[in-house]
């Protein structure tokens, strides 16, 4: 996401599509052919919940590992 906020009224048109406005698109950083998980609870049924679904992990991790060469040099170094 980019961090901006975007609050705005989308209308649930013909055979269920849902046309994201422009400022959400343009706050979360979305590009046309995303894919996202619906989410509703059972519980509270009034709201919907849209998770991207990421296309690649690529990167994901690096504040848990480090840099990668460094990792990787780590774990040879425990090889010897």
């Amino acid at each position: 996401m980019t961090g901006a906020n975007a609050i705005s009224e989308a209308r649930l048109r013909a055979r269920n599509q849902l046309t994201l406005p422009d400022a959400v698109v343009r706050a979360a950083g979305l590009a046309e052919g995303e894919r996202f998980l619906v989410e509703i609870a059972p519980d509270d049924p009034d709201t919907v919940r849209l998770h991207r679904i990421r296309t690649s992990y690529a990167g994901a991790l690096a504040e848990v590992y480090g840099r990668a060469s460094e990792a990787l040099e780590d774990a040879r170094e425990g090889w010897e």
